[in-house]
């Protein structure tokens, strides 16, 4: 991917600890951006990568190009050109540390592993996000180890609260034809409202396929043999 910019007389100085090319890190901060369609605000050039002075003037216009794999998670390597006055001012390979934020759900405090978890949503650091953010409204989880305040919570580090659990007694409710039929049976897996479940119905010694509605009632679609 590349990125051309032809000026820098706007931009604010490098971070710290490389050397000072505020040209330099507005091509990285607007190239990172295009590549994982954020704001230029949420990525911040921590490091432009460079180890020397900058040889091209603030009029220079600079392309970065990055591999077709690079997943821009923090440290990002990246192949730097630049020209003017019609004549190349750089031509460099750079490491940049970059980060980018971004709003995802986090644990409000300090979780053991069964508790129920207290969800906000804060900026975070992208490469601290391992996996899939939970959907808030999908909860409540439960932590399926510990997690420590501003953790950010996904799918893998936690499980959803079920409605009812496996065991449970739910109403069966099974006919056609304006015949109605209703039984108990015994859930056989943690369902929330919605979920197709398997109901065992003790009465005629079967397990029912059927849809459970938010008052814990089956609808029977049909009987496993």
């Amino acid at each position: 991917m590349l990125f051309a910019l032809a000026t820098a007389a706007s931009f604010a100085a490098t971070s710290p600890n490389s050397v000072h090319a505020p040209l330099v890190d507005a091509a990285i901060r607007a190239h990172v951006a295009s590549a994982v369609g954020v704001a230029d605000h949420d990525v911040e050039v921590r490091s432009n990568g460079l180890g020397a002075t900058f040889a091209c003037g603030p009029t220079a216009v600079l392309e970065l190009e990055a591999s077709p794999m690079e997943a821009y998670r923090r440290f990002v390597n990246l192949r730097l050109s630049g020209e003017e006055r019609g004549e190349t001012c750089a031509d460099l390979r750079v490491r940049a540390e970059v980060v980018v934020w971004q709003e995802a759900p986090v644990a409000a405090v300090a979780t053991r592993s069964g508790e129920t978890v207290r969800l906000v949503t804060r900026r975070v650091e992208r490469h601290r996000v391992q996996g899939t953010p939970v959907d808030p409204t999908r909860g409540p989880f439960v932590a399926v180890g510990p997690l420590q305040e501003g953790a950010p919570v996904t799918q893998a580090r936690v499980r959803t609260v079920p409605d009812w659990k496996s065991g449970s007694t739910v109403d069966l409710v099974a006919g056609n034809s304006g015949i109605t039929v209703r039984t108990t049976g015994r859930l056989l897996a943690d369902a929330r409202s919605g979920d197709t479940v398997r109901v065992a119905n003790p009465a005629t010694g079967t397990v029912v396929v059927g849809v459970i509605t938010a008052d814990g009632v089956v609808r029977a679609q049909g009987a496993e043999r």
